[in-house]
């Protein structure tokens, strides 16, 4: 099936170039994801790290139902509690805690958990400065204790909000299963981040929940086209049984 390119709003609206711009950063979203525009449809998906929920907005127009939930709360904004774009905010998905905040008998499931620039991205990004060097003042057995904690309960809380059959995918990751992994990343204004420390983290966390689910869980890992030596992937967890 051809992706669909409906104009923005939809309908016999034309398209202004504020929704023009929000289609294409949309598209640029799926690619990284590597997910189709109809791979949305009929499709309950979690996007975590979501920021204004802007990419839920959009996928509801190809038929998804999207929570998006981030850990910070812009300046001003509500909760979106019902619809098919519903919005949580303070809530960072080590602590996710969904049917409490929409009033449901149980934790719900989904067909995807999205992670674009989030988990566990966010933990070099703002954990470190322009050069490479984390701002705390941990050892680095307090760090990896610490970073451990919230990667490990990030990511059991994304697979088990996995649906039979369902799918995670996270982006980026600077790691491999196999072979030599980078070390230090290029951001965007010359930045740079040592990510030597999160790999380890990211590593032991995944072979723990191997070893907690077993035949349940099923990962890859896969290598994106880049422009520079930035040696960025994209991780999928499936959940098997």
């Amino acid at each position: 099936m051809s992706e669909i390119r409906p104009s923005i709003p939809p309908h016999d609206i034309a398209p202004d170039p504020v929704e023009a711009g929000r289609l294409q950063v949309f598209n640029k979203y799926l690619d990284h994801l590597g997910i189709k525009q109809a791979d949305l449809k009929d499709k309950r998906i979690l996007d975590i790290g979501a920021s204004s929920g802007a990419f839920g907005d959009v996928a509801t127009r190809f038929g998804a139902q999207v929570i998006s939930v981030d850990a910070v709360r812009p300046q001003d904004w509500q909760d979106v509690l019902v619809g098919e774009s519903q919005k949580l905010f303070e809530m960072p998905v080590e602590k996710l805690n969904l049917k409490d905040r929409l009033g449901l008998d149980a934790e719900p499931q989904f067909d995807y958990v999205l992670s674009h620039f989030s988990t566990p991205y966010v933990l070099v990004n703002e954990g470190q400065d322009a050069v490479g060097r984390w701002k705390d003042n941990l050892s680095s057995e307090e760090r990896h204790k610490r970073l451990y904690e919230k990667v490990s309960k990030a990511m059991q809380n994304i697979f088990l909000h996995l649906k039979v059959g369902g799918q995670a995918i996270l982006y980026p990751l600077f790691l491999n299963l196999d072979d030599e992994e980078a070390m230090a990343v290029d951001f965007t204004h010359g930045e740079k981040r040592d990510v030597r420390e999160l790999n380890k983290v990211v590593h032991e966390v995944l072979n723990d929940l191997q070893t907690s689910y077993q035949e349940n869980f099923a990962l890859s890992l896969e290598k994106l086209p880049q422009s520079g030596d930035e040696n960025l992937t994209r991780l999928i967890i499936n959940r098997t049984a």
